[in-house]
């Protein structure tokens, strides 16, 4: 199988211009995303021709490579080849952007939370399976050691989600992750919150003058994401400028002295309130949003998700849920487009049983599973836009279910968990099961509505047509 593999590796590089043609290529959960020096040099046709490749996207100044569930294996036996696969973004991406500010956003969120998606969908599936087993069977942290561990295994990657965002951050910034991690690590130093409240009864509540604040007073930075990643921005530009001024036979350790000394005081002092009160903007904004109809945003983010996850702009919307998740525990930022990946998966179920064409049903079938599980790229890439009419089906039924479900005022509590697996995670502490039943029938209505429209509905001509495979 990795032989097999190491071949579609090479194949693709051979018409992605070959790798003198790669400025960096990095990896995402269905794509693989290359910067080209010359975009004309690759061969799309011929790429989209191959079975293997579900679709080939160019979007801000990125050639990315759709392959679905393979996506690992694929770039496991690409990054063999004589190319650099960790290098960070380069000229071309950033001349690519410098005209839109907005973009230049979105990747910078997408490059940070990227790389902790996959782990952070684990513990939120770990998270819900302790929360079902307080619901159903009673067991909790209170009497079950293994409630203990699960709960660990669950709250963990939140809890010190700051020192993972900031070695990603770092990647981004380019500088040293290991400083960078010794500043998340500050941030989130297990006895500060109780230190400076037992100061503060004493009295003192300044540092060299300057009031000092923690975002909460109990937790600290625990779970915050925007204090790390602004503070390793400035960190990476202090860095780089004592690269350029300490002697080269200090540097090793000069440079990580200066670095953490400074910006870990100056992100407690004026980083960490500054990001907080951007937090609380954010959070403003958003709330006034959803405030003044929570129906018709859940029929906009439903209906328009497909779309924003197509052009890489549902970032924007995912780091404001992790936001109010790492805030409050849970999140209803993104309840409406769980249905997105139902409804697709319905008309994909629709497409593999009325298409004749084998390629198009070959497509279809993985697509489907990986709909259930909350991977949409492959279907959406592969069938459903080529089709155009599954896309249009899929987002109206979406839209529809996303407005309606907003009526029950859902709250995910488990943050990351996708498809399927982000079921359990609707169990309210308060109310039980009864929440994640609610979710569940919206589901099972995005999949039989989405199928049976498009059942009723013809498919386009192509799909039909019988090939030679």
């Amino acid at each position: 199988m990795s032989k097999n593999y190491n071949k579609l590796a090479k194949d693709i590089l051979n018409h992605v211009g070959g790798g003198e043609n790669v400025s960096s290529v990095r990896q995402c959960m269905t794509r693989i995303r290359f910067i080209l020096k010359d975009n004309s040099k690759a061969d799309t046709e011929y790429l989209n021709s191959l079975n293997e490749v579900v679709q080939v996207v160019q979007a801000a100044g990125e050639y990315q490579v759709v392959l679905g569930d393979k996506v690992t294996d694929v770039y496991t036996e690409l990054v063999k080849e004589d190319i650099n696969a960790e290098k960070a973004v380069t000229e071309k991406l950033e001349e690519a952007n410098k005209q839109n500010i907005f973009y230049k956003l979105i990747d910078v969120i997408s490059s940070i939370l990227q790389p902790v998606l996959a782990p952070m969908a684990a513990v939120g599936i770990i998270k819900g399976l302790g929360t079902l087993l307080q619901a159903t069977m009673g067991i909790n942290d209170k009497n079950s050691i293994l409630a203990v561990i699960l709960k660990a295994a669950g709250d963990g990657l939140f809890q010190f989600l700051p020192i993972l965002l900031a070695v990603t951050s770092a990647r981004k910034f380019k500088m040293n992750e290991f400083t960078a991690a010794a500043i998340g690590a500050a941030l989130v130093y297990p006895t500060l919150p109780a230190s400076i409240t037992a100061l503060k009864q004493a009295g003192i509540q300044t540092v060299l003058g300057l009031p000092f604040q923690l975002p909460h007073a109990q937790l600290g930075y625990l779970s915050t994401m925007i204090p790390i990643v602004l503070a390793i921005f400035v960190a990476s530009k202090l860095e780089a400028f004592m690269k350029k001024v300490t002697p080269s036979v200090a540097r090793m350790f000069i440079v990580p002295f200066t670095t953490i000394l400074v910006i870990v005081p100056l992100t407690f002092l004026v980083v960490g309130p500054v990001a907080n009160t951007i937090s609380g903007i954010l959070s403003a904004g958003f709330k006034a949003v959803l405030g003044f109809s929570p129906i018709l945003y859940g029929f906009l983010l439903a209906g328009v998700w497909q779309i924003l996850v197509m052009f890489g702009l549902h970032w924007a919307v995912a780091a404001l849920a992790i936001l109010q998740f790492s805030q409050n525990g849970w999140t209803d930022i993104l309840v409406p487009i769980g249905l997105v990946t139902f409804a697709n998966a319905g008309v994909l179920g629709a497409v593999l049983l009325k298409a004749k064409n084998r390629k198009l049903k070959n497509i279809a079938a993985p697509s489907f599973v990986s709909a259930l599980f909350g991977i949409t790229e492959p279907g959406i890439y592969g069938v459903t836009l080529p089709l155009k009419v599954p896309f249009a089906i899929s987002s109206i039924v979406a839209a529809f279910l996303g407005a309606a479900i907003q009526m029950f005022a859902l709250k995910n509590y488990a943050m990351g968990a996708l498809g399927i697996f982000a079921i359990p995670g609707y169990i309210s502490p308060e109310l039980g099961l009864s929440t994640m039943w609610i979710l569940v029938i919206f589901d099972i209505a995005a999949v039989v509505i989405a199928f049976i429209i498009q059942m009723l509905v013809p498919l386009p001509k192509e799909a039909y047509e019988k090939d030679d495979e």
